[in-house]
């Protein structure tokens, strides 16, 4: 299981580290610990969380644990964190078996919306297919494309964007 620990950095940003090979995570430095939202719980503008891996189909169970830990830390909605976690999923398996070299996720939280990257250095696009309906694969971006409010591929990256309401508190 995937952990995150805290720690304040002599500049007051406050960073988070997950206990797990090459993955840093990150609140924003310009975080007021001290203003009305951090007393009342709600995460800052911005959180990070960054992975680097090789190619491996056992990493994506991995990303995927260290991506509901990250949105646990930052507050995260379940119903949305489980949304985020399945293109987290998704997106990690598509650039394993389609892509070409080193890995990298990154998922970001900001007031109200989470953005999931991954890159690798297949420079080909990932695509919308329509699968077979006895295929074993061919769905993943298409089902990024329907659970996401946004997602583009430009080769090297893709991406999507999950637009929610924090919930009052």
């Amino acid at each position: 299981m995937t952990r995150l620990q805290e720690e304040t950095p002599p500049d007051g940003g406050i960073r988070s580290f997950a206990d797990v090979a090459d993955v840093s995570c990150a609140r924003s430095v310009h975080e007021d610990r001290h203003s009305p939202s951090a007393r009342a719980g709600i995460p800052a503008a911005f959180h990070g969380c960054q992975a680097a891996f090789l190619p491996d189909l056992a990493k994506v169970g991995e990303m995927r644990q260290t991506a509901a830990a990250f949105l646990r830390q930052c507050r995260v909605s379940e119903p949305v964190a489980g949304v985020v976690v399945l293109a987290v999923s998704e997106l990690v398996t598509n650039a394993v078996v389609h892509g070409e070299g080193e890995v990298v996720l990154r998922i970001t939280v900001a007031v109200d919306v989470v953005r999931v990257s991954v890159t690798d250095h297949n420079l080909a696009p990932a695509v919308l297919k329509e699968a077979v309906p006895d295929g074993e694969s061919g769905r993943g971006i298409r089902l990024v494309n329907a659970i996401s409010s946004a997602w583009e591929s430009s080769g090297k990256e893709t991406w999507c964007e999950f637009q929610y309401a924090r919930a009052a508190g």
